[in-house]
């Protein structure tokens, strides 16, 4: 079996395929679901943004009545099928996914962005002389060095709406946060980990301390797909208690205990409630001066240092317990809340 020949293909290649009769896109060797709206959106606006998109696979044969070459969709075809009902106008960008072409088709586009549009590229890779087991066989070595997708992995796969776009902003501009503060590896981020640990942090911001399993957070990805109202405040404090939480450690969060996710997500929701509040808390707001971020930042790594013993002071054992089983728990997220308010915040707010 001869290798691919890979090579890059404008759009406008593509659709001149099309036009002419040579390209033809077939499902049998692929899933028969159809793209929804959103998804198709997305694409466009990952072309518009000159993001890159993964290759695709086509089969050259060649047709001897016709005396031409036609070109067969073997993976990709969904992609392929966006595109060209882009351009003939089938659907138009979402707001969601780009506020400057939003509504727009491929006719409404300014000319100039409809030039880079059609020279946009994407990788082909076309196989020659090969026959349907052939392709068979292609596909199935690919699948085995392919990773099993984690939980959010499928929910990035699965939606394409207002929620996921903020959280996947938030997650991309805090980059820097996870990685230096050592919350996250590099491959962790690689898996979505960030974009996980953001949902979970943002849903704490809507609905207070709760549970936040799989479901429960696809639940919420399905409930803001369409429209998410409270984005624009979401961002602006998020970035507010992140951007608290580096001051207060001050360059030693990589260094403490509380870099570990559960801990990292307990303080975040402490000093949310104490600046903006926590659904369903009832407690005061409480200055935090930034001349009391030593004082903080000393409570903190102390505690952490208490948290490393095997044998805490008896009045430390609930909270550290609660910071070594069942993490997640809501009950044991509300202990560790409970504490850090009474023991850490209101003797410094």
């Amino acid at each position: 079996m001869k290798q691919p020949i890979s090579a890059p293909y404008p759009i406008s290649d593509i659709l001149e395929w099309d036009y002419s009769g040579q390209l033809e896109i077939a499902p049998r060797f692929q899933r028969r679901d159809l793209w929804p709206l959103k998804a198709k959106s997305y694409l466009i606006d990952s072309v518009l943004r000159g993001m890159p998109i993964p290759p695709l696979f086509i089969r050259l044969k060649v047709d001897p009545v016709k005396r031409r070459a036609i070109r067969e969709v073997v993976d990709g075809q969904q992609l392929l099928r966006a595109v060209l009902g882009f351009v003939k106008g089938d659907f138009s960008v979402l707001k969601v996914h780009n506020r400057e072409f939003a509504d727009m088709s491929y006719a409404d586009l300014p000319q100039e962005v409809q030039r880079r549009f059609l020279a946009y590229t994407f990788v082909i890779h076309t196989l020659q002389d090969v026959t349907d087991a052939d392709v068979l066989s292609i596909f199935a070595r690919m699948n085995t060095y392919t990773v099993k997708l984690n939980a959010q992995e499928l929910r990035n796969a699965g939606f394409f709406g207002a929620f996921k776009q903020t959280v996947y902003g938030l997650s991309h501009q805090h980059y820097a946060f996870w990685r230096n503060n050592k919350i996250l590896t590099d491959m962790q981020i690689a898996r979505m980990r960030d974009a996980e640990l953001v949902s979970v942090l943002v849903v704490s911001m809507l609905d207070g301390i709760r549970q936040t399993k799989s479901q429960d957070l696809k639940d919420i990805y399905k409930l803001y797909d369409d429209d998410f109202p409270q984005a624009e405040r979401i961002v602006a404090e998020f970035g507010e208690v992140v951007d608290t939480i580096g001051n207060i450690f001050d360059g030693t969060l990589r260094s403490s205990e509380f870099r570990r996710i559960p801990l990292f997500y307990s303080l975040f929701c402490a000093l949310y409630d104490a600046k903006y509040g926590l659904p369903g808390s009832d407690r005061e707001r409480l200055r935090l001066p930034a001349s009391q971020y030593g004082r903080l930042r000393q409570r903190l790594h102390e505690l952490g240092d208490i948290i490393e013993t095997r044998e805490p002071p008896p009045e430390y054992i609930q909270f550290v317990q609660a910071t070594r089983l069942s993490t997640a728990d809501p009950g044991r997220r509300r202990v560790r809340h409970q504490f850090l308010w009474e023991q850490v915040l209101s003797t410094v707010g």
